[in-house]
């Protein structure tokens, strides 16, 4: 039924899925509810709209909202003809937005007007600068060449946008026939998305993603026994591939209803794993302490859950995952990246809590691990740590126009180079203890120092800035800013920082620790110890912690 062998297209599995279960439910959203076959309705709606507005193959669709049904439909509509999709971080601000959709050349951008107090179609405008209208009726913007629509879900007010309905509605009844014919010159080989991870320059990088990934979240599932009975809780973000790999994909793929969640809240999650009778969850830390302290306090029935998962394997996530265990129901590990078609291993249903706890899971079938001496190259053997490298179908084509970068991470034997430490257990399982990169993980999402230290650096007065992680319970860790202040200049705070930050870059970008210094520590080669300057870090942390006063 379910191609695993990957010649079943991203696009195509709502089809599928309207095909084989076509009155089951296959979405719930604040109340509402749709079968497979209105979700497969829907994404053809769409997609016939985006072709009839002159959307191409290869074209790229930026989608920047937060999690709604049609976020679903757009994803599977844009991949269904052709199109590249371009998820796009609703925490992103002008200066993220601008940056990415420059770089992805988009084609098309789908946006909300607002989200709650955040005003997308303020930054969409900011962003954009001087537009017009072109001969074609199409967007004109010389700092967006090739950006010629803007797609309002909702109400809209840039003179420049269409809203998504009304260009549903000006493509007139589908003609099946040429929509099915541009869904089946789709190549499992061509790019499906492309989604942006923060890299170590600071540059964000769009890893180019192919449809050959549904097989790998396909097997996963599998493994965890997911079938048509389940209900899956989705509440991670759409943007972000854990939600596309771990849910969205699996559910279409299995005949597995989603129980979508616009935001995250751990008491409004616990209430409708009860309602909806939901069986399985996923997450970082923060929401499984969320949920764990809202069930605390309400007590509901929860006898559902069946199992959740947990990208695990650093020390300081043992606690919480032990206690998911005991409170929730069994989590089982996974580890993976952007780059990977998100998780590459899963823990199996007959692990042990101490593998689930304590492990990262086993290489799914078709990927190849191995720990290498991150300066030699030479393999490590079992219990020695190294850095992960990864072989895969399901591995990234590259990152887009970024070929020096793709090269440094994929080597001529086709492995990734994940700058990820880790080692192999003698069980089988691997074991992610943390990254050989400078990059920060803030409630799972990544952080590139460089990108914050050069926002800052534009602040008077601070002649050098470094950022590190800093240890927090809730979010694993967030940014902290050591500063070298210029001679004579005036003393900063963190409430200056974050003014200057906030609008520019995402939220979990902005630094919670601020450490004023008089040098760092250098290598012989000129070079921050950004080691050192994390040791400093830990230290304040664990002094605060005891209620030690230790100077900043």
């Amino acid at each position: 039924m379910i191609d695993l062998y990957g010649t079943l297209r991203l696009g195509m599995l709502p089809a599928h899925a309207a095909r084989f279960w076509g009155e089951r439910e296959a979405l719930v959203f604040a109340g509402e509810r749709w079968t497979f076959a209105a979700l497969d309705r829907e994404v053809d709606r769409i997609a016939w709209g985006l072709m009839r507005a002159g959307i191409e193959p290869g074209e790229k669709v930026g989608l920047w909202f937060t999690n709604r049904p049609e976020y679903l439909f757009l994803l599977f509509a844009v991949t269904k003809i052709g199109a590249i999709a371009v998820p796009l971080n609703t925490r992103y601000r002008t200066q993220d937005i601008r940056y990415c959709v420059r770089q992805s050349d988009c084609a098309a951008l789908v946006y909300a007007e607002k989200s709650g107090p955040i005003d997308y179609g303020r930054m969409v405008e900011d962003a954009l600068g001087e537009a017009g209208q072109g001969s074609d009726g199409r967007l004109d913007s010389a700092a967006f060449p090739m950006l010629k629509r803007l797609i309002v879900l909702g109400p809209r007010t840039f003179a420049f946008a269409e809203g998504l309905e009304e260009l549903v509605e000006a493509a007139g009844p589908i003609d099946h026939d040429r929509l099915r014919d541009r869904a089946l010159v789709v190549d499992p080989d061509d790019v499906a998305m492309i989604v942006y991870t923060s890299g170590t320059t600071g540059e964000a990088k769009g890893v180019m993603l192919t449809h050959a990934g549904v097989r790998l979240c396909v097997q996963r599932s599998v493994i965890w026994g997911t079938n048509r009975e389940d209900r899956q809780l989705h509440y991670l973000p759409l943007f972000h591939l854990y939600a596309l790999g771990f849910v969205t994909i699996p559910s279409v793929a299995l005949g597995v209803c989603q129980i979508l969640m616009e935001t995250f809240d751990g008491e409004a999650a616990l209430r409708l794993i009860e309602a909806e009778q939901a069986t399985i969850i996923h997450g970082f830390d923060p929401h499984y302490r969320d949920i764990i302290a809202a069930q605390e306090r309400l007590n509901l029935d929860i006898s559902s859950l069946r199992m959740g998962s947990f990208p695990s394997g650093p020390d300081n996530c043992i606690p919480i995952i032990r206690e998911a265990n005991a409170e929730l129901c069994p989590i089982y590990p996974s580890f993976g990246m952007t780059e990977t078609w998100s998780g590459i291993t899963a823990g199996f249903l007959d692990c042990s809590l101490e593998q689930r706890a304590e492990a990262s899971g086993f290489p799914l079938p078709g990927v190849e691990i191995k720990i290498v001496d991150p300066e030699t190259g030479q393999e490590q053997p079992p219990l020695t740590q190294g850095e992960i490298l990864v072989r895969s179908f399901s591995l990234m084509r590259g990152y887009y126009r970024m070929p020096e970068d793709t090269a440094k991470a994929l080597d001529g034997e086709g492995f990734l180079h994940t700058g990820d430490a880790g080692y192999l257990r003698p069980d089988g399982y691997i074991r992610f203890t943390g990254r050989y990169k400078d990059m920060l993980k803030v409630g799972g999402e990544n952080v590139a120092p460089a990108e914050v230290e050069l926002l800052l650096s534009e602040l008077p007065g601070v002649a050098d800035v470094a950022v590190v992680g800093y240890p927090d319970l809730r979010l694993q860790e967030v940014a902290a800013a050591f500063v070298i202040l210029a001679p004579n200049a005036e003393p900063i705070g963190l409430d200056l920082i974050s003014d200057h930050c906030r609008g520019r870059v995402a939220s979990f970008k902005i630094p919670r620790q601020l450490f004023l210094v008089d040098e760092f520590p250098m290598t012989p080669s000129g070079k921050v110890q950004k080691g050192k300057l994390r040791d400093a870090a830990q230290a304040h942390y664990e002094a605060a912690r005891r209620g030690e006063a230790l100077a900043s």
